[in-house]
């Protein structure tokens, strides 16, 4: 297994974030028939949500976030508890014309 560290920018600064799906939706989820493509877009759509939030903040659409996205769904107690964990680049990467 890779470390997780190669994969990272060198000099670049990155931050935890953890989403976690409300109490309400847990069910829902668990009992989803197809749970992988659930996971799937759970975490695209988490991606989408940082990258238009980092977006707003530079108020330009002309920048790209670095993420790593790892799902979990248990808690520590073994509880089904669908939440992610995000490593993610402190600022926004901008394309250079």
């Amino acid at each position: 297994m890779v470390k997780i560290s190669v994969c990272l920018f060198p000099r670049v600064s990155y931050r935890q974030v953890a989403l976690t799906l409300p109490e309400q939706l847990r069910i829902p989820s668990h009992n989803h028939s197809n749970q992988k493509r659930f996971y799937f877009w759970f975490m695209v759509l988490s991606e989408g949500c940082l990258s238009e939030l980092i977006q707003a903040y530079f108020k330009t659409d002309a920048c790209e976030i670095a993420v790593f996205v790892f799902i979990h769904i248990h808690s520590c107690n073994s509880n089904y508890n669908l939440h992610l964990h995000v490593i993610l680049a402190k600022g926004a990467f901008f394309s250079s014309n």
